[in-house]
């Protein structure tokens, strides 16, 4: 390893503050991600029961038919 052993103070300090810049920026797109499936989440929950209320009326209104 004779790369390193060549580095100097200010290599070290580069290598360092690289690897916290990575370190925040997966964490911000980890957070960021998870927000995201979330709110899909609940926009898929809240289709589902939109479209089961659609449903009930609909055979509500057809049993109201029949019953006519």
């Amino acid at each position: 390893m004779v790369l390193f052993e060549e580095w100097g103070r200010t290599e070290w300090f580069l290598l360092l503050v690289n690897a916290i810049a990575v370190y925040i920026v997966v964490r911000f797109l980890r957070a960021k991600i998870h927000h995201k499936l979330h709110e899909v989440e609940a926009r898929q929950a809240h289709e589902r029961l939109m479209r089961k209320r659609a449903r009930n009326e609909e055979s509500n209104a057809s049993d109201q038919d029949d019953a006519s």
